[in-house]
């Protein structure tokens, strides 16, 4: 049997798989400044070594994304990944990009998010190619640059401009923990709040304080917070479901965010010195969206909120925003990735939504069943990021699982 194969070879190999990610990690790609070239020219290579061709596509300079395709046909199963991770910052206690493999864990920037993800589908890729099994469907590799800052260049371009990426379903390798499985994520809102005064003496307090402006649009934006949404009962299920699992995983707290709104204030600026009234003021605000909510009506809200407080003296505008979209938990790749978990790792896999974002938001709103399966990642962000090696081989061999299940001939 092609799975039985598959996964087999895979976990002969484990070495490699490890050897693959150690290395992808030891190419720094950085966002900012976002160039990826190296990274995408290293991956271009490893696949045309294996006789797997690749588009490269690059809409901005020093951006590359990489599209490659196995088989033809229906059903076209994307794994996507993304080529860009986190600048390493200060703080390290070893080298940010060594890419050791020490403690039976893989060090490094980017370990997790998400050069592991990258290895599992290159590794599941070339192990297809050399099986040289005739899939009933197509394997798409999609890597994008420019997810950390957005995604404008990088998968939302691919999915406008790229036909093979745009498949039937999508598994990406995203950290997760082995413990989860990414079927819906919360939307964003992000607005950005700017506004103008007049500037004099603060003794004679005769100016108009830009500060005291923002002051007052922001706490009518966080009058939003903890909002509601109202998901379909298949969603609330999920939810419902992840409440405890949450709370021991992601935080004390986090298990109540899923399906209610969250805002936060993540830069504030204004004046220039302490004795001058200030004649401007700019905040950015981050809120992220329950599932049956839009960012169309809590936009309208905030507006309306912003408004009547402040009297159209506050400018607003909106510079990153997509809705909150959920696989349905009963979807093909959704199952195959939770049957296989149990199979292969017996482990029970929990279907979420995730708090945070990724790539597969834009798969969703295009309609595309999209799954996000990776290991967990420790110090995301910060620094000493790390995964273990053995979550690395069980998403691995899910993943395996799940592509053969949905792309194996029949009786093969």
């Amino acid at each position: 049997m092609f799975k039985a194969r598959l996964i087999g070879e895979l976990r002969k190999r484990q070495a490699g798989l490890l050897a693959l990610c150690s290395r992808l990690v030891q190419i720094p790609s950085e966002n900012p400044p976002g160039d990826t070239s190296v990274l995408a020219s290293f991956i271009k290579e490893y696949l045309a070594s294996r006789r797997i061709p690749v588009e490269w596509h690059e809409p901005v300079a020093g951006r590359p994304n990489l599209v490659a395709t196995l088989g033809s046909g229906s059903p076209n199963l994307v794994l996507s990944g993304h080529l860009d991770e986190f600048p390493a910052g200060p703080g390290w206690t070893r080298p940010p990009f060594s890419g050791a493999i020490e403690e039976e864990r893989v060090w490094g920037r980017g370990a997790g998010d998400m050069k592991a993800g990258l290895a599992v589908a290159l590794t599941i890729a070339s192990l297809v190619r050399e099986l040289e099994v005739p899939l009933a469907g197509r394997l798409t590799l999609a890597f994008a640059s420019d997810e950390e800052t957005g995604g404008a260049w990088g998968t939302q371009w691919l999915l406008a401009n790229v036909a093979a990426v745009r498949g039937d379903a999508c598994l990406i390798g995203e950290s997760s923990g082995t413990w989860s499985a990414g079927i819906g994520e919360k939307g964003v809102l992000w607005l950005r709040l700017r506004a103008s005064g007049v500037s004099g003496h603060a003794a004679y307090q005769q100016g108009t304080s830009a500060i005291a402006a923002i002051r007052a649009a922001v706490a009518a934006v966080e009058g939003l917070h903890g909002r509601r949404g109202k998901a379909d009962k298949a969603v609330t299920a999920v939810i419902a479901a992840q409440r405890r699992a949450a709370e021991r995983r992601w935080g004390r707290g986090t298990g109540r965010l899923a399906d209610t709104m969250a805002v936060s204030v993540g830069t504030l600026q204004g004046g220039g010195q302490v004795n001058l009234i200030p004649a401007a003021a700019m905040a950015e605000v981050d809120l992220r969206v329950p599932p049956g909510l839009t960012t169309e009506a809590i936009e309208r809200e905030a507006r309306r909120r912003i408004a009547q407080v402040t009297r159209g003296k506050v400018e607003v505008d909106v510079f990153n925003l997509c809705d909150p979209y959920v696989t349905p938990p009963d979807s093909r790749l959704v199952r195959l990735v939770l049957a296989n978990a149990k199979e292969i790792t017996r482990r029970t896999v929990l279907p979420v939504v995730r708090l945070g974002y990724t790539d597969g938001r834009f798969f969703r709103r295009a309609g595309i069943p999209t799954v996000v399966y990776g290991p967990a990642v420790y110090n995301m962000g910060g620094p000493d990021e790390y995964i273990e090696t053995a979550d690395l081989l069980d998403v691995a061999v899910v993943h395996a699982g799940a592509v053969a299940d949905m792309l194996a001939p029949e009786g093969v």
